[in-house]
């Protein structure tokens, strides 16, 4: 009889080793799939933030289309100046940013103005992205178009 008890206490021991084991595979494989999942973020931030980018290039040419002197509307009153624009989904949320730089010091000399758009996605934490593209754009007659397109450049202006 002794003999059995001592049998079901190791089958005891032997099913708590087992389900402890389970659990620490079932974890590891969990937080591989964490990482995965924090990687698809980053992807989608980083498009997000190319489109952001891509919008404040949009933004800026219809702008300078319109009013080649744009903000101001007199000449070459400001040299170089930026703004910023939050984006929001049709819900409401807020998706991200865009901040356009521009510089118009080679308006005369070059016939360029030089501009730069910066994207930022996912907002100001850690999970956030940021994309940039950098664009020179003719200013001479009947050339109203890009001389220069570099996208995801360090900012330069």
């Amino acid at each position: 009889m002794k003999w059995l008890q001592t049998r079901r206490g190791f089958l005891l021991v032997f099913a708590l080793m087992l389900t402890i084991l389970v659990t620490i595979i079932a974890l590891g494989l969990l937080g591989i799939r964490r990482g995965n999942y924090a990687a698809s973020k980053a992807i989608v931030n980083n498009l997000q933030a190319r489109a952001l980018a891509h919008s404040g290039m949009n933004d800026i040419w219809a702008k300078l289309s319109n009013d080649p002197f744009f903000p101001t509307g007199i000449g070459d009153e400001q040299v170089q100046f930026a703004y910023r624009e939050d984006v929001v989904d049709s819900t409401g949320r807020e998706v991200g940013s865009y901040t356009v730089r521009i510089d118009r010091r080679y308006r005369q000399t070059h016939k360029v103005v030089l501009l730069e758009s910066t994207g930022v996605a996912g907002g100001l934490d850690a999970n956030s992205s940021t994309f940039t593209i950098y664009a020179e754009l003719s200013t001479e007659v009947g050339q109203f178009e890009y001389k220069v397109w570099h996208e995801g450049t360090s900012p330069r202006l």
